[in-house]
């Protein structure tokens, strides 16, 4: 006899409907990823800008202040004499070519390389006669022509170049780019005859603070291209001081910072590791719900009994006896 169910009680359902699963982005598994991986990608983002090279403002040198006389303000006397002077020096190398002339090597300006390499250091020191005046040297390049001066700056790219002559022995001279600031401002064209700072790599040696001591040479203009800030390839004619160079030194202490891929290439490592992440998420989400798809329940309308029965058959049982008629 069966027992009597109380009157008034809401029969449960077998199996209930089975909810519909939210979207994985809306899932506190998926929140909690979420703050890791700002978290590791904000940690990776300090680590590449504190990697970054960081180069010392330059220190200006002591001492050379000694003023360059204008070339407006020189008595004739004084200006033949200068003349009488720059035409003697180095073999006449210094009148071998003009202000704002394109840029090329002479029999003049490899003369000039030559006598600049056959210094002693510390004797091209003691004939320093000034800091090259950008501004000054600029509107009035015939007062500092030949002149023994001292520049402090940031180094840019440095490159050899071959010569049509061999100088000392050597088939190529190296050339150099010096700026001031963020902008690189203020540029000068360096000449070497010996690449300078051989144990430093090229690339670590850019943005970094030197202070020079050469001879100026003339202005020269010369046609590049360049980025500008829309990202754009233009063609520039440059005109700046051309300044042979016997003596270089580095103005911060110790080897630059070191250069890696990551210091190179910051947004594509930064895309690369975001790329993981959430495709890895994404991946690994979409396996689940495959998974929680094979296993959904039977459908509500299958009855407690039947189930039995095919769990019975599945095992190779008899099914169970009928349930007698309740009276």
């Amino acid at each position: 006899m069966s027992t009597p169910r109380p009157s008034g009680a809401q029969r449960r359902p077998a199996f209930l409907t089975p909810r519909e699963e939210p979207p994985f982005w809306r899932t506190p598994e998926f929140t909690r990823f979420m703050a890791i991986a700002l978290v590791a990608l904000g940690g990776a983002a300090a680590f590449l800008y504190s990697q970054r090279p960081i180069a010392a403002p330059p220190v200006p040198a002591a001492g050379v202040a000694s003023p360059v006389p204008a070339t407006a303000t020189l008595s004739p006397e004084a200006r033949a004499e200068r003349e009488s002077a720059l035409a003697a020096a180095f073999e006449g190398a210094l009148r071998d070519q003009a202000d704002g002339e394109p840029l090329q090597h002479t029999t003049g300006s490899r003369k000039l390389l030559e006598h600049v390499a056959r210094f002693d250091p510390e004797d091209f020191t003691a004939r320093v006669e000034a800091r090259l005046d950008y501004m000054t040297a600029i509107r009035d390049p015939e007062a500092w022509r030949g002149r023994f001066v001292r520049i402090a700056g940031l180094v840019g790219q440095i490159w050899p170049e071959k010569l049509a002559r061999p100088v000392l022995g050597r088939d190529s001279s190296w050339k150099g780019q010096l700026g001031s600031g963020e902008e690189f401002g203020e540029p000068s064209l360096l000449e070497f005859l010996e690449r300078p700072f051989p144990q430093v790599a090229l690339r670590d040696l850019e943005k970094r603070p030197v202070e020079i001591e050469g001879i100026f040479y003339r202005m020269v203009t010369f046609d590049s291209e360049y980025v500008n800030p829309k990202g754009e390839t233009v063609e520039a004619t440059w005109e700046m001081p051309w300044i042979f160079v016997r003596n270089i030194r580095l103005l911060d202490e110790g080897p630059g910072p070191a250069r890696t891929f990551l210091n190179d290439h910051p947004a594509l490592i930064m895309g690369v590791l975001a790329f993981v992440i959430f495709g890895g998420r994404l991946l690994t989400s979409w396996i689940g719900s495959r998974r929680r798809g094979q296993r959904r329940p039977a459908p509500a309308s299958t009855s407690i009994r039947e189930m039995f029965d095919r769990k019975l058959r599945e095992r190779g049982l008899p099914p169970a006896p009928p349930s007698p008629p309740q009276s």
